[in-house]
């Protein structure tokens, strides 16, 4: 049996505080409530067992999240995952509070559309608002790397919005 590395104290106030960033990014690469649970779960219990000495709540925020893409990535290399999540759904499942705008539903959406690659830089560089290095380092990729899924995945949310708009964009080009 493996021993706890850290105090109950410490992983619960972890917990307490990332459980809901672990939940809402890893849900927007999973898009399935039942395998978030099971990567939120992993992604503690490593936290758990691990002995890591964090250097301050950023570097423990970082690893967090590196760890929970990484099994978010290595689940959808295993399943296969490609499930389209109704709009209707999507609130009950996105977010425990009600907060979110509609609008940001539908910015998610489109996101949710996109390739784990391109969703994973958006999700950590615009909602989770990481600068491109801390991304790179986050996903174990090089800066030049996350630049190039940025410019990809915001070319298919454009095509994506202009499609849905109906040909009319609100973009510059």
């Amino acid at each position: 049996m493996e021993r706890f590395t850290r105090c109950d104290e410490d992983i619960e106030s972890t917990i307490e505080k990332y459980a809901d960033l672990i939940y809402r990014t890893s849900f927007l690469m999973l898009r399935n409530k039942a395998d978030v649970d099971d990567i939120i779960q992993e992604t503690f219990y490593k936290y758990m067992i691990t002995d890591v000495d964090f250097t301050d709540e950023n570097h423990r925020r970082a690893w967090l999240l590196r760890v929970s893409q990484n099994k978010c990535k290595d689940l959808l290399r295993s399943h296969k995952l490609r499930a389209y999540v109704p709009y209707d759904e999507i609130r009950e499942k996105l977010y425990h509070e009600d907060d979110l705008e509609k609008s940001d539903i539908e910015d998610i959406l489109t996101v949710a559309n996109l390739n784990y690659k391109n969703k994973s830089v958006i999700v950590l560089h615009y909602m989770e608002e990481y600068s491109v290095e801390e991304v790179a380092e986050i996903l174990g990729i090089s800066a030049n790397a996350v630049k190039k899924r940025l410019q990809r995945a915001r070319e298919k949310i454009k095509e994506a919005y202009e499609k849905n708009i109906g040909g009319e964009s609100r973009y510059e080009s």
